[in-house]
């Protein structure tokens, strides 16, 4: 039994892999592509967009889909139960994303006048149909995780940066204006959302979930006490580029720092594939009780995982200089170089860790990892805001790596404090 795990563990990890391999081509190229197409300002007005965007995506799914995603795993055999489960969180879902969308526009006006870009304004006003679609998606991959779909899961990952490079090439054909890009957020969350409407309808039986309003207060309860440590994990990914267009008039400074910022990104999505694919089986061994079988498991996968991600990151690190400014034909993109190497090594230092970032959520304890998250962007926050009037790029670039691999510290104490789990 254990060895069938294993090989099904592995079978979707491969799986998984693929869309990393999508992000790689298309979603970093849609970073390439904009900065060389519509320029590095208008790449840098892109990230402060869907750095809100992002934000208050968060806000819609207000955690809903940790709750879904645990709940369902947890006995993922019983089809009542998921359905119930399901729709519990799907109803509170829809009304949140909504709320969040109309939220996301009303905050336009004060956008604009503290980045004091009319540009900005305009971005989110195209990207806010898209909002709350990828609202929904969330919980819906939530579902698809829970159940341990996971080739369904990276089929549907990997459709989401088709859909993106689908929607790039036709706001290139169609001159769209560089304002507007963020309108393929819209294109890609809209038509993602049918496809996994579809596969709900296709994998859970709706029909039996009989006393599914029981499940709202459960999830919402959930939820709340996740949701500001999520919400402070996607601003945290994007605090850098955020702080920067803040503290940093010069916009294509902003849009270079971007670029090495998502390339940083990219190579994390590697860790997160393997969070996915390890998140529903933490949350069964420790709904078992088998804390023994979970820590085996987590010395297993760092055997190989650790060193590969510090190989993958050295080697981006030492390309960069050479490759990017080439692969872009712009030699302002150089001045990334030393940011991006310092993003690198902070993700190789935190390696051991960062596929377990869930392992709170997943043991019931989503009030510590709300405690975990809100200690890494307060300590992000001041380390830009200090640093970045200092040392520019690299500043921002020293304070995120640094507050990567202190937040891969905490997890480890709170993991072991607050849920007898070693890491």
């Amino acid at each position: 039994m254990v060895a069938d795990q294993g090989r099904r563990f592995r079978r979707d990890v491969v799986w998984n892999l693929v869309p990393v391999v999508l992000l790689g081509v298309v979603g970093l190229g849609l970073s390439f592509v904009i900065a060389a197409w519509w320029g590095a300002a208008a790449f840098g007005v892109f990230n402060l967009v869907t750095t809100a965007y992002f934000a208050l995506a968060v806000v819609g799914a207000c955690g809903l889909p940790y709750s879904v995603l645990r709940a369902v795993a947890e006995r993922p055999e019983d089809r009542g139960r998921v359905a119930t489960i399901v729709v519990g969180a799907l109803v509170p879902n829809v009304v949140l994303a909504a709320a969040a969308t109309a939220v996301f526009l009303a905050i336009r006006p004060l956008i604009v006048r503290w980045l004091d870009s009319p540009a900005v304004g305009e971005g989110m006003l195209w990207a806010a149909p898209g909002l709350f679609c990828f609202a929904v998606n969330k919980l819906l991959f939530g579902v698809v995780n829970g159940l341990r779909r996971m080739r369904a899961f990276a089929i549907y990952t990997s459709l989401r940066y088709l859909l993106i490079a689908l929607g790039i090439a036709l706001a290139r054909l169609e001159h769209l204006a560089a304002d507007h890009l963020a309108g393929i957020w819209t294109f890609t969350e809209a038509t993602l959302l049918i496809v996994l409407i579809g596969e709900l309808v296709a994998t859970v039986r709706l029909s039996r979930a009989a006393g599914w309003t029981a499940w709202i207060r459960q999830h919402l309860d959930y939820g709340v006490r996740g949701v500001v440590a999520t919400l402070a994990y996607e601003i945290n990914s994007k605090l850098d580029v955020w702080m920067l267009g803040v503290l940093v008039a010069d916009k294509a400074a902003v849009g270079v720092y971007a670029l090495a910022a998502a390339l940083n990104e990219g190579v994390m999505q590697l860790a997160v594939v393997l969070q996915n694919n390890v998140d529903p089986v933490v949350a069964r061994l420790i709904a078992d009780g088998d804390l023994t079988e979970l820590q085996a498991t987590t010395r297993r996968l760092r055997r190989w995982f650790v060193p590969g991600l510090v190989a993958v990151c050295a080697t981006a690190a030492a390309g960069f200089p050479a490759v990017i400014p080439w692969l872009i034909g712009d030699a302002t993109f150089a001045a990334g170089a030393v940011p991006f190497a310092i993003l690198m090594a902070g993700l190789a230092l935190a390696s051991p860790y960062l596929p377990f970032a869930h392992v709170l959520l997943m043991a019931k304890r989503p009030g510590w990892h709300t405690v975990l998250l809100v200690i890494t962007i307060t300590v992000n926050v001041v380390g830009n805001a200090v640093l970045i009037p200092r040392a520019g790029l690299g500043g921002a670039a020293i304070s995120t790596a640094a507050t990567v691999v202190l937040s891969a510290l905490v997890l480890r104490t709170l993991a072991r404090w607050r849920a007898g789990i070693r890491l």
